[in-house]
């Protein structure tokens, strides 16, 4: 599979014909080539395909969201990720290596859609306790874990045993322990689940400033509406198979639905014009705001006000939505983009 042009500081060497040294493109953090699950139902026997060819290299330092319905394979696609399950066909490679080898996992940081601790720990005696799993050395760990406890807003309750954590704490301490081994690979199943309007907001910027550490995320979820305000890039999976990705603005760009022509005044007799023409006409705080969905129309729209002195604050494009070109997509079905 062919990866992407990335830094020359993270590219392999290599020998070209003449036996001179040359620079080859660098390996993906993660990539996904022709990976296929396939199980069988217990009872009769018969073979279900989970994922389907699924093809896919991340850029480091990228966001990426893996977006698609119940069912459409994206637990599956994170589990062989991670090594929790083997491919029956393809492979997953983690910086050119195996997902079940140590050296692999060492900088791989993982939030299950719904994480479970032993609930007669503390948060301090937990992420100590992964820590020491990771072999991160006493002092290390123990100064990481509170830094991350109070950036998770969990200071407070570092000594309180996990039984007494509400969802949306547990999942504060799920986000802690994948940041714990400072992972180059950050990978999260529904991140944003049982988390409150404050607690989503914090868990986005410490994504934005994991990004800009040079982390790369891969995140599944269901909330589309903050996937497209954190993601660079998304892929849309259905029945196993990734049938779009794209950046998010380069899947935006198109399809623009309307525009909204924001005025300080609107005569009565033009807004009840515009309102017979099929334009919706809205007072809005002290101005107006006129939405158009044609374009012609708009240079109709715009010559009028202008002739009849109407002062024009603003002319805005309304393009659909992360979650209007999902349910696109999984209506047409299309084939995967790049």
């Amino acid at each position: 599979m062919k990866q992407k042009q990335g830094p020359i500081a993270n590219a392999r060497p290599g020998f070209d014909r003449r036996g001179g040294l040359r620079e080859l493109e660098p390996l993906a953090i993660l990539a996904l080539d022709s990976l296929t699950k396939v199980y069988r139902d217990p009872m009769t026997l018969k073979p279900f395909t989970a994922v389907d060819g699924v093809a896919l290299a991340l850029e480091r330092g990228e966001t990426f969201g893996l977006l698609g319905p119940n069912g459409a394979g994206k637990t599956t696609t994170i589990k062989m990720i991670l090594g929790l399950a083997n491919p029956t066909s393809g492979r997953v490679l983690l910086d050119g290596r195996d997902p079940r080898d140590p050296e692999a996992r060492r900088r791989l940081g993982y939030l299950p859609e719904n994480p479970c601790f032993y609930d007669h720990l503390t948060p301090s005696e937990y992420l100590d306790f992964v820590g020491e799993l990771f072999a991160i050395e006493r002092g290390a760990r123990r100064s990481r874990s509170a830094m991350l406890l109070e950036r998770l807003g969990l200071g407070a309750h570092a000594k309180k045993p996990l039984r007494k954590f509400s969802k949306g704490m547990t999942q504060r301490l799920g986000l802690a322990q994948a940041l714990l081994n400072r992972p180059t690979l950050l990978v999260l199943d529904e991140p944003m689940s049982g988390l409150d309007p404050i607690g989503r907001a914090e868990v986005k910027q410490l994504l934005r400033e994991e990004r800009a550490a040079g982390t790369t995320v891969l995140l599944s979820s269901h909330v589309l509406a903050e996937t497209e305000a954190i993601c660079d890039r998304v892929g849309i999976m259905k029945t196993g198979r990734l049938i779009e990705v794209g950046s998010v603005p380069g899947l935006l760009s198109t399809g623009v639905r309307e525009w909204e022509i924001a005025v300080e005044r609107l005569p009565e007799t033009l807004a009840a014009a515009f309102r017979a023409e099929g334009h919706r006409v809205d007072a809005v705080g002290s101005r107006w705001i006129v939405r158009v969905t044609e374009g012609p129309a708009l240079q109709e729209v715009l010559g009028r006000m202008s002739r009849d002195g109407v002062f024009i604050h603003a002319v805005e494009p309304r393009r659909q939505t992360l979650e209007e070109h999902f349910m696109r997509a999984l209506a047409g079905d299309g084939e995967a983009g790049s």
